[in-house]
């Protein structure tokens, strides 16, 4: 019941935020910072993101520092189960590169999408191998996919 009251609250307060974001859109590009007029714009921006998200928003980290040298860096999901995901930081090593240690992320369990760990991520990725859970924030099945990622990779 309580999903069903966010769902409706969230659509009945669609063409709000549609407004404030057109709103938004128009008056930002044009104005001085500090402005009212740039300050009217931020408030627009920031009402109409108020809204209810059900999908991971994108990690959107495509290179990384290894070294002096800049490569690419792709999501590749290792293991995808019912409750979760295990993605791999893939990165274009140069043939011949030693291998980095691997590290896996854990996504708290607060509820919230893995993608708040981008900056630590990003980080990693300059010396290790990164692996991150994503989906569910059931501990146990949590546990389960950290175990079978362990089983998996330690045979590679």
């Amino acid at each position: 019941m309580m999903y069903q009251a966010y769902q409706t609250q969230s659509e009945l307060m669609y063409p709000l935020r549609f407004m404030a974001q057109q709103t938004s859109s128009l008056l930002g590009l044009r104005n001085a910072a500090g402005s009212p007029l740039r300050k009217l714009a931020a408030a627009n921006e920031v009402f109409s993101r108020m809204k209810l998200t059900h999908k991971r928003p994108p990690y959107r980290i495509e290179r990384a520092m290894v070294g002096s040298r800049e490569v690419g860096v792709t999501e590749v999901p290792v293991v995808d189960l019912p409750f979760g995901t295990l993605l791999h930081f893939s990165k274009d090593m140069p043939s011949g590169a030693a291998p980095q240690p691997r590290v896996l992320l854990v996504a708290p369990l607060s509820g919230h999408f893995a993608t708040l760990l981008r900056e630590t991520a990003k980080t990693l990725l300059q010396d290790h191998d990164v692996y991150i859970t994503t989906g569910t924030t059931h501990a146990m099945s949590r546990c389960v996919m950290a175990r079978s990622v362990l089983m998996t990779t330690s045979n590679t």
